[in-house]
């Protein structure tokens, strides 16, 4: 009896590590495939976005959405590893993903319009969203700027220990030298 049992908490001791691998091994092989997805559609938008017309208007705006989202992306990781305040940011940039989304969408059908006269037609309301976006996370990015630099006066104080220090530092090499040459004047 405990031979049995025995063998059945190791068959199922092995089973999770067989199904824990399994899920390990699958995630290693679609993460990849998502990445590649995504440079390809990345690629793509930017291709669009050097043509004429208000479909590569539209594909620009969403580049610029794009670009202004990921630098402030970047200043508050920036700003979180270095140990700066982020206060709210992390939320509301959150927020201004969604509306990202949302006006993303928009400029997506707005691109698969077939009619260019529609399509510019709609165009001028998701432009200025998109520009209250960009403006917004551009200031939410110059407002980590500034809050990392926050301690100007401390390194002022600190360059003046540093100097303090390094004239105490001379003036004992000096006394040092004055001592060891008369050790050796007889």
């Amino acid at each position: 009896m405990e031979i049995l049992l025995a063998v059945l908490a190791s068959l199922a001791f092995c089973s999770c590590i067989v199904v824990t691998g399994v899920f390990a091994v699958r995630r290693v092989v679609r993460e990849p495939r998502w990445c590649a997805v995504a440079v390809v559609a990345r690629a793509s938008l930017l291709t669009r976005a050097h043509g004429v017309g208000p479909t590569a208007e539209a594909a620009r705006l969403r580049c610029t959405l794009a670009r202004a989202l990921a630098g402030a992306r970047r200043a508050l990781a920036a700003s979180h590893a270095v140990g700066g305040p982020v206060g709210d940011v992390r939320s509301l940039l959150a927020r201004l993903e969604l509306a990202a989304q949302s006006v993303d969408g928009e400029l997506r059908l707005i691109e698969a319009q077939p009619d260019r006269a529609r399509a510019a037609a709609a165009l001028p309301g998701p432009r200025s969203r998109v520009d209250v976006i960009a403006s917004s996370a551009a200031t939410l990015a110059d407002g980590l700027v500034q809050a990392a630099g926050h301690d100007a006066e401390h390194l002022s104080l600190l360059q003046a220990a540093c100097a303090i220090e390094a004239e105490a530092l001379r003036a004992t090499a000096t006394s040092y030298d004055q001592k060891s040459h008369e050790r050796i004047t007889p």
